[in-house]
Formats: structure tokens, sequence, C-alpha cells
């Protein structure tokens, strides 16, 4: 039987927010996994029966279970479900392992607890596994309530994200405004065809993307390393808006011609367009 709260919440037009993580992290798995977000498989929305459950937990904006601030922050939730798909892709086999050496390498401050195959890992049990039940086709994870609103950053909820050995491309020259402007590639996106979404989202073509390789060929580092910047070996700089500035002496990164599909960009352009459109440092529209 459904609590008052669910009423109360009802009757208010059933208001939802995700807590920030949340929200991030429902963003980056869309863009990582195309097909997947094509289906509608990532969201911080639940059905009736996590609605109108007698004990309301972290899917609802009046969770009996936040921690550690209490009570739950309304409207805002703090979980979601990944379901295991691995036909698109999505294998919760390979992403809880890594979520949970990221938990404990606490690079997921933000992170309360996760449910993967009726076993429970929770931040205040130092993430040791506890006998828990069901959970066998979709992992389900909670976040503090004391992050609502923590941002992921860079950080990736993907294993093998864009890694420096790798020639993948790490920024993009782009075509806005009448002028032209280079972005550093978010180590999140995994592929050219998710950043060139990204960018169609904002509207601004993308004219060529420099990979690793070529920048590393042009000037023996990355650009925006902040150890190059400090040992004086940088020749060019990110901005506090992630173009890429030339300083004294700096050369323009060598790029090469982008290989892209219509199909490929459709696939995530919608999936990623709201992510996008959220950043408020975009252009200095935050400033």
């Amino acid at each position: 039987m459904a609590v008052a709260a669910y009423y109360a919440w009802v009757r208010d037009g059933r208001p939802l927010e995700p807590a920030r993580p949340i929200r991030e992290l429902v963003g980056k798995m869309r863009v990582a996994y195309p097909a997947a977000a094509e289906v509608n498989l990532f969201s911080w929305y639940a059905d009736d029966a996590h609605y109108q459950a007698d004990f309301p937990e972290d899917h609802t904006p009046y969770s009996f279970t936040p921690w550690p601030i209490s009570p739950n922050p309304y409207p805002f939730v703090f979980a979601t479900d990944i379901m295991h798909r691995p036909d698109l892709g999505v294998d919760c086999a390979v992403l809880v392992p890594y979520w949970l050496a990221e938990a404990r390498a606490a690079r997921m401050p933000w992170l309360k607890y996760l449910i993967w195959q009726a076993t429970l890992y929770h931040v205040r049990n130092g993430w040791r596994p506890v006998a828990n039940s069901g959970h066998h086709d979709h992992t389900h994870l909670s976040t503090r309530t004391d992050h609502k609103d923590t941002s992921l950053g860079s950080w990736s909820p993907v294993p093998g994200a864009i890694e420096e050995e790798h020639d993948m491309p790490v920024i993009l020259n782009c075509k806005e405004n009448g002028g032209y402007y280079s972005y550093p590639v978010p180590k999140w996106f995994r592929s050219v065809p998710a950043a060139k979404a990204a960018a169609t989202a904002y509207g601004v073509p993308i004219i060529e993307v420099a990979t690793l390789a070529q920048v590393r060929a042009s000037f023996g580092f990355i650009p925006g390393d902040a150890a190059a910047v400090a040992a004086g070996q940088a020749d060019v700089l990110a901005d506090g808006h992630g173009n890429v500035v030339p300083t004294a002496g700096g050369a323009a990164p060598a790029s090469g011609p982008v290989d892209l599909t219509p199909a490929a960009v459709a696939a995530v352009a919608d999936a990623t367009a709201d992510e996008i459109a959220a950043d408020p440092e975009r252009d200095g529209a935050g400033t």
C-alpha cells in the first residue's frame, strides 16, 4: 500500500529531479552505449511499483532510506537501474567489477551502494559483498544525499574509455560564430561519432579531428596537460571553456579528415542533446 508521501507527491504534480550524479551517469551511459540509448535503456524514472511501495526507497523523491542527509531532499531521486543487456553492449558482469574497483579507489565518492546478482555492496560495509535478493537482470545504483550536486567530471562509467596509448581523437576543430575553435574531447566519449553527435547537438560542425598520435608528433605532449604546462613544455593551453589556445611559438595541431556517416551521428545525437544543452559554460554563457 502506498504511503502518505506518495499521495502528497501525486497532488504536487509528481515532480522528480535526478541528483546530479544520476543525471550525469545516465547521460554518459547513453553516449557510451548508443544502441541501448535508442531503446531508452537508461533513465532515472521508475515504475509505479516503486513509487507506490509501502517502504519507498531511492527511486522515489520521498525515499525512506536517504543517507547520510535525511530527510530525502525533495524532489530529487538518488537511484538508477542499469539493465544487463550484453546484446546491446551493456554487460553488467563487466561493469560491476569496474565500478567496485573505482568505488574502492575513491573515484566514485557519490556512490552509496549497488546491487547485482542478489549481492549488495555498500560504502558503509567497505564495499564488502552482503547477501541480498533479485537484481539478476539489472544493477541498481544508489547515490549519497550529501553528493546531490556532485559532478562526475571526466570520470568514465565504462572501462576502457579513451586511453592515452590509443590513437583516438583528442582535439575537435569546429567552425562556429564565424570563427574556428578547438575543443578537447572528453575522455568518456568513446568514439568520433559520439563526439560528433555532441557537437551536432550544439549546432557546431566539426571540420577536422587531431588524433593523439598527431598531437604527440606536433607537440610531444597532450594539450592542456597540467604537468607539461608546469614544466614549461606546453605550447598550447586549454582555457576555462575548453578551447585550446596557442601560446607564443605554438602552432596549430596537426589534424586529419573526419570519416563519419549521418547514421552514426543520428544514433547518439538525441541521447546526448539534453546533456550538451545543459552545459552553462558553452561559449561563456555561464560567465
